[in-house]
């Protein structure tokens, strides 16, 4: 279930058939236009207008979402003005007239601190307890490049580090950028975490993929990355060598490093007074089966590498690793992986 603007969603029910749309408008005109555009499309199963207006302090309609258990994004296109004469000042200032027509009110194109502002409230809102799980993903479509970092910015303020920013280029001159972010785990690819090349990269989020070159060939390195993961108590693995990929998850993180064998063995000690590993898993059991996402999940897929530098190596065949972050806050716990599988694959 996607939250959104009511003017895009009949557009994007065209584009996805199977999604489901809670519409907000705050300008009376734009509802009633977009209530007769949901009802001559036919589309009143599949998209609901949640009545807002430009009076109340929130952005986020909290009180209406209460009846739904999850809404996988909310998507906003930001008023992009602090003013009625910051609007009309920058259209003075084109040398030709737009392209388009701009049919947006006043209400709907000006926030007192402009576009910032706007998502900066929302970044705000979207920290509250009764929002952190209730949208699995924020987005908001910003109008200047200028706005993306103190976006960013807000972000890391409040504690978040999962988050996106991708660049749009619509036409030969117009450029948006997006600024996406979520309070649970699951992490986008690299190509959407870090789709833009506009942005200094100290503002782009960690990255989520990771490759390995390694000298030996392909079924020599599954096994003994099949191997490795048996030896590994507390990771979850599970290969198909018909996609010569394997998914992995821990409960717990770190479960590999040095420092987290002798945290264990402590706890251990502590709660047992033994070093009884089996005993433990029982009886945490209940416990992790009630957390709702793994700490750390990955993705591992193996693949013949025929790269100039390896073709130059000894070894008859190459193979190529290569790391995907699935699921996890911690971006330490990511690299951490990452350093104890070098170790391990290339020993």
């Amino acid at each position: 279930m996607t939250l959104t603007e009511g003017s895009s969603a009949s557009t994007s029910c065209r584009q996805r058939s199977s999604w489901l749309f809670l519409a907000t408008e705050i300008d009376a005109k734009s509802r009633k236009f977009a209530e007769q555009n949901v009802k001559d499309n036919g589309l009143k199963s599949r998209v609901r207008i949640i009545n807002t207006d430009a009076e109340s302090k929130t952005i986020i309609p909290a009180a209406e979402l209460k009846r739904f258990e999850r809404v996988d994004i909310l998507l906003t296109n930001p008023p992009f003005y602090s003013s009625e004469a910051e609007l009309q000042g920058l259209a003075q200032q084109k040398a030709r007239p737009p392209n388009s027509a701009c049919t947006g009110a006043p209400v709907e194109m000006i926030f007192p601190g402009g576009e910032v502002a706007f998502v900066s409230q929302i970044v705000n809102e979207s920290a509250l307890p009764a929002n952190k799980t209730k949208i699995q993903w924020y987005s908001s479509m910003l109008g200047k490049l200028g706005s993306v970092t103190l976006v960013i910015e807000k972000l890391k303020e409040a504690g978040c580090s999962n988050y996106a920013v991708v660049e749009f280029v619509q036409g030969q001159k117009t450029r948006r950028w997006c600024v996406a972010w979520s309070w649970l785990g699951l992490r986008p690819s690299q190509a959407v975490a870090r789709g833009t090349d506009a942005v200094e990269k100290k503002y782009l989020p960690f990255p989520t993929e990771m490759e390995l070159a390694i000298d030996t060939d392909t079924r020599t390195l599954i096994d003994k990355l099949n191997e490795e993961f048996v030896k590994l108590d507390g990771i979850e693995w599970r290969f198909r060598h018909d996609l010569q990929a394997g998914i992995g998850r821990s409960i717990d993180g770190d479960v590999w490093s040095r420092h987290a064998r002798r945290r264990q063995k402590r706890i251990d000690v502590e709660k047992h007074g033994s070093m009884d590993v089996d005993s433990v898993t029982d009886n945490n059991k209940d416990e992790e089966e009630e957390q709702t996402e793994p700490r750390f999940a990955f993705k591992l897929s193996v693949q013949a590498h025929n790269s100039e530098a390896i073709a130059a190596t000894t070894v008859a065949s190459a193979s190529l690793l290569k790391l995907r972050w699935l699921q996890g806050q911690d971006s330490t716990v990511f690299e951490s992986f990452y350093g104890w599988l070098k170790r391990k694959m290339m020993s």
